[in-house]
């Protein structure tokens, strides 16, 4: 029976995208517009959960919650989603892996529209076997449901996958897989957040992704 290759499961924000930049200014955009304070001291929370949750922690009602993320999608489409940067050495990193024989798909809550555009302006498509994300409204924006989604599309068992990504959301919908989560730490969990919820391995910086992610699922040699 033909094996299925070793499967690398990547977040975007804060995994490979430095994207806080922009996130922080299509937020306080909607927040201004709706007559509300912009956002003030740590903003680091807002980075990684979808906008429906981030919105209702920052005081707005449920019947004004679609008019903020409309609000949010204009000042991101029209130029912020392309104010963050990928982080130094993250595509080289891919380009290694892709040559070691890993999988590599693309599993972030934010919209696949938006994402698959964002990897493909900064150059990262071209290392991805498969992008997923959530829909505008709202489908799978929750990690563990985005997860399974993508497993049963690539067709791989838990066991052959590895999830990487710098928030709790990401560990713990790893973890509600049967999936290995990896913790980056250069990305806007801390480390107690990414422990506490089930990171198995941390990578310090980008350019020990690759060699992690090969120490946490390496090929049998048959």
């Amino acid at each position: 029976m033909k094996k299925m290759p070793k499967t690398v499961l990547l977040d975007l924000d804060g995994t490979l995208s430095n994207s806080g930049l922009a996130i922080i200014k299509s937020i306080n955009y909607a927040l201004i517009n709706m007559g509300h304070k912009k956002l003030e001291g740590d903003t680091s929370w807002v980075v990684g959960p979808s906008l429906w949750p981030t919105f209702r922690k920052l005081g707005i009602e449920e019947s004004e919650l679609e008019k903020a993320i409309s609000l949010y999608r204009k000042c991101y489409t029209e130029g912020a989603m392309y104010d963050g940067v990928f982080y130094a050495g993250v595509l080289e990193q891919l380009e290694s892996l892709k040559a070691q024989g890993y999988l590599l798909a693309l599993v972030t809550s934010k919209p696949i529209s938006y994402a698959s555009k964002i990897t493909e302006f900064f150059g990262a498509s071209k290392f991805l076997d498969f992008e997923f994300g959530s829909e505008l409204d709202g489908t799978r924006s929750d990690k563990t449901d985005l997860i399974s989604f993508a497993l049963s599309k690539i067709k791989i068992a838990p066991e052959d996958a590895v999830m990487v990504g710098d928030r709790s959301y990401d560990m713990i919908g790893a973890k509600n897989n049967k999936v290995l989560g990896l913790g980056v730490l250069y990305g806007y969990g801390s480390r107690n957040e990414l422990l506490k919820s089930g990171a198995k391995f941390l990578i310090e910086n980008p350019e020990e992704l690759a060699k992690v992610i090969m120490q946490a699922l390496p090929f049998r040699k048959d």
